[in-house]
């Protein structure tokens, strides 16, 4: 299941979103070696928001891992990735954007 984490984190640099990513892993976290996957995150610095993506079995593994990783989550949310040309499915977003537009 895709999960987003939405952070409201005052005074939040991309420094710091940086710190989560490579915390997530030192943890195994980014790779898909443990049940929980964290996939990135939005960063939107004007706004004091962090939008954190994860694949993860349950909500509550989910909320474990962003715990463990220091990302002050406000909400958890159900997540369907959208893109053209592909169904709806609550796959994960691809790893990196397709070359091109």
């Amino acid at each position: 299941m895709l999960y987003a984490a939405k952070c409201y984190w005052p005074g939040v640099t991309e420094s710091d979103v940086e710190q989560v990513t490579e915390r997530a892993g030192r943890a195994g976290l980014a790779s898909g070696s443990n049940p929980v996957t964290y996939l990135g995150s939005l960063l939107f610095a004007a706004d004091d928001l962090v939008l954190c993506l994860f694949q993860g079995p349950s909500r509550a593994a989910v909320i474990q891992v962003g715990d463990r990783l220091g990302i002050p989550c406000e909400r958890l949310m159900d997540s369907a990735w959208l893109s053209p040309g592909q169904p709806a499915e609550d796959e994960a977003p691809p790893r990196s954007p397709p070359s091109g537009r």
